[in-house]
């Protein structure tokens, strides 16, 4: 790939910007909006609920004891004055009217919430995963889909990848199951609140507006420190994480070399950021939750005012005791705000997700467009072939690779020889020249089909955390257990396999760790085998090997060249002795 390819490759994963809130909702389908709206209708309904119980609890407390025996609305005062009358029997029916009417108020209010709380909860959570799961799956093709280059250029580790995958999504899966609703159903609260103080008793609830700020600003400043610390320990338990998955994953080595103590030792030195930076969490905690007994103190005030109210400007008792709850419980608003730095840094994660879904490589693996071949001979031919890595320029010496014939290269460490199996299968492009198969530049054939005619082996197999038979049919899912077995056999791999106590079905551990060097190269080859490529690459396949394995491996890997156009690397003269030809 030339400088100027280069450039084309323009995503970096840990790119950092802004981004708009519709990011956050970018994979929301149909159904999805419709869970939101009724989810929206679900936070509002919660949040109201709180106003809404303070308003009838204020007019219950109002009718039972109110502040003036002279009011037309006073119970107590129609009590006295039925009792004067001697019509106990109205006074008692009057009274169970009441009560029964408040009574189903509290009802229809405790239904119609009970509604509203489930909503909220069942539809962000539904659409909260339905989108999580969408839009991992497409931040995983689209990764899938990039050229090699990409992970040359911008990804320096597996980490980086799966961190977006994993951290990204939860911060956006976390803002719409959780943030979302508790900030609408805390502002809905906040503004049901006022609005229900101002008209019940404006004068009480101008005088406790002011105080707002002491109930806001500190849980607002609670939330905002407390996010910036909680990232700052999950990156310091990420490094801690990381030495322990390195020793985990060498543990051979880590107890070949003792090195057991200096393990422990730097996995305890890497938790010391984290435990400093948790007391600092602590302190911040405690101070947030503990700013929470302001609320006490604007209630002893709006309790001082309001009784005057009561006293002087015939203020009734439970609007006061309505009024003050609704503006002691108005630090909701501040709960509400606190969820808006987390809208920020989902915005940011949504933007750097769609920025790779919408990354559209040049050489990409689902461009359908291009030809297909009838019949495949496996003729390859290089014409002037020229590459250029990132970090070298090559050359390409190869000219033509007859079909059904075994070509062999060989040559120093450097030299190129693993760079043609690269461009054979297009993980790049040449700068100059031309690869034919058939006669046809491969650049014009359809790209997943050019792959599919083709077998690699290599020197390190990569072999999945699944069974013997789940690798081979990696080869070709569609593959039945006969063909397995006798792709196993071509391999030199029946033998061994069946002699395992669970045959094909034994798990090969991650990266193949349960199976030796040469046990994994042969189930490679048969994984190879199994796609009846015309074309078979051995990039180095039996290197590795000792030379009791390399044999067994040397003839599973002449059987499967028989009828195949086979490319072989190597630099062991042993290897190569049955080619027909060599570079």
């Amino acid at each position: 790939m030339g400088g100027g390819d280069q450039k084309n490759v323009s995503i970096n994963v840990k790119k950092k910007k802004n981004g708009s809130f519709k990011s956050i909702f970018m994979h929301a389908d149909v159904l999805d909006w419709f869970f939101m709206v009724f989810g929206l209708i679900g936070s509002i309904g919660d949040g109201i609920s709180v106003p809404l119980l303070l308003f009838i609890a204020g007019r219950l407390m109002n009718s039972i004891g109110g502040a003036s025996g002279t009011s037309n609305n006073n119970f107590v005062h129609d009590i006295n004055k039925n009792i004067k009358e001697n019509n106990i029997s109205h006074i008692w029916f009057d009274f169970i009217n009441f009560l029964m009417h408040n009574a189903v108020l509290f009802l229809y209010l405790a239904c119609a919430s009970f509604v509203a709380c489930f909503l909220e909860g069942y539809c962000w959570t539904r659409t909260d995963e339905r989108q999580a799961a969408r839009m991992r799956v497409r931040y995983l093709k689209a990764v899938l889909r990039q050229e090699v280059a990409y992970f040359d250029l911008h990804v320096t580790s597996t980490s980086e990848v799966i961190t977006s995958v994993s951290n990204d999504s939860l911060v956006i899966q976390d803002v719409i199951s959780e943030k979302v609703p508790n900030f609408l159903m805390n502002v809905s609260m906040f503004l049901g609140s006022y609005i229900a103080a101002f008209a019940s008793l404006w004068r009480l609830a101008i005088v406790g507006f002011p105080f707002l700020v002491l109930l806001v600003i500190p849980g607002f400043m609670y939330g905002r420190t407390s996010m910036g610390l909680a990232r700052k320990i999950r990156e310091e338990y990420n490094k801690a994480g990381t030495i322990a998955e390195q020793a985990i994953s060498s543990i051979r080595t880590v107890y070949s070399f003792t090195g057991e103590n200096k393990t422990i030792a730097a996995f305890s030195d890497a938790l010391e950021g984290p435990l400093k930076l948790g007391l600092k969490q602590g302190l911040a905690k405690g101070l947030g939750i503990g700013s929470n007994g302001l609320v006490f103190a604007v209630w002893s005030l709006m309790s001082y005012y309001g009784s005057r109210m009561v006293m002087y400007h015939g203020a009734k008792g439970g609007t006061v005791y309505s009024v003050g709850v609704s503006i002691a419980i108005d630090r909701a608003f501040g709960a509400g705000l606190s969820n808006v730095k987390y809208f920020s840094e989902a915005s940011a994660a949504g933007e750097r997700i769609m920025e790779m879904i919408k990354q559209i490589p040049k050489i990409d693996s689902e461009n359908m467009e291009g030809e297909i071949l009838e019949k495949v001979l496996g003729e390859v031919e290089f014409n002037n072939v020229e590459f250029v890595y990132p970090s070298r320029p090559e050359s390409v010496v190869l000219k033509c690779g007859p079909s059904g014939k075994t070509v062999a290269l060989v040559g120093g460490s450097g030299s190129g020889k693993s760079t043609v199996v690269s461009l054979l299968q297009r993980f790049y492009d040449p700068i100059g020249g031309e690869i034919l198969l058939d006669g046809v530049a491969i650049h014009k054939l359809q790209l997943k089909w050019l792959r599919s005619q083709m077998g690699l082996v290599s020197q390190e197999p990569a072999l999945f955390a699944t069974s013997i038979k789940e690798n081979i049919l990696f080869g070709r899912e569609d593959a039945t257990y006969e063909e397995i077995v006798n792709a196993a056999k071509t391999s030199n791999a029946h033998n061994f396999i069946s002699l395992l106590p669970q045959v094909y079905d034994t798990q090969v551990g991650e990266r193949g760790v349960q199976m030796s060097g040469g046990q994994k190269q042969r189930i490679a080859i048969a994984r190879a085998i199994i796609k009846m490529p015309k074309i078979l690459l051995l990039d180095e396949a039996t290197s590795a090997l000792d030379s009791e394995s390399e044999r067994v491996v040397q003839e599973a890997l002449d059987k499967a060249s028989v009828g195949r156009t086979t490319i072989i690397i190597a630099h062991r003269l042993s290897t190569i002795q049955n080619a027909d030809k060599s570079f």
